[in-house]
């Protein structure tokens, strides 16, 4: 079992980071959230998926990167819900795990099925299968979704600042986590952009 890779980004294209490690170019599929953060150039030493997956007569490996080993982790819940494949999760995830894990622990069926490829129905199969699990891995509702407090004023005042909105709100979601619920806007919009200057 491959566990990480550690190298050079070679190219990015189509949710695919290409890492360059000793004489060997890795393939290497990476969610929406991940791959709008990777460049070429970039050294990264990332934690990783093994996929096998059956195409007709033969077996094809698929690798799946993560920014942290807690992702990882979610992705394995996240696929372990039925109807919800490798290829399928990997699409979904255009917003942050920990995004999603607040989602899902609070019943938020409409952000859920605004996920690409996770309709309503599928939301809440989700929801059945990992609400539990989220709650435990990632608490109650570790950042609210929501366009008014504090993460809303913090996301506006970034947007101002010419920060595009998934970037935006994927910062906000680190920055919350960070500084926990009381956090101040000035507080929670210092942090963010503290968090893209390292990117």
């Amino acid at each position: 079992m491959i566990e990480s890779i550690r190298g050079s980004v070679e190219k990015t294209a189509d949710s695919t980071v290409y890492i360059r490690t000793g004489p060997v170019v890795m393939r290497v599929l990476t969610p929406g959230y991940f791959f709008r953060n990777v460049s070429a150039g970039q050294d990264v030493d990332i934690p990783v998926y093994l996929h096998l997956q059956m195409e007709g007569n033969r077996i094809v490996p698929l690798i799946v990167g993560f920014p942290e080993v807690r992702d990882r982790e979610f992705f394995e819940k996240f696929i372990s819900v039925s109807g919800v494949g490798v290829k399928a999760a990997i699409k979904a995830l255009e917003k942050p795990p920990h995004r999603i894990a607040s989602a899902i622990a609070s019943e938020d069926y409409d952000y859920l099925s605004t996920l690409p490829g996770i309709g309503k129905k599928r939301a809440r199969q989700i929801v059945a299968g990992l609400q539990e699990q989220m709650k435990k891995m990632y608490g109650m509702v570790p950042y609210e979704r929501t366009v008014s407090g504090t993460g809303g004023e913090a996301e506006a005042v970034l947007k101002q600042l010419g920060v595009p909105a998934a970037e935006a709100d994927e910062l906000i979601g680190k920055a919350c986590s960070e500084l926990g619920e009381d956090a101040r806007t000035s507080d929670i919009v210092k942090r963010a952009m503290k968090l893209r200057s390292r990117q």
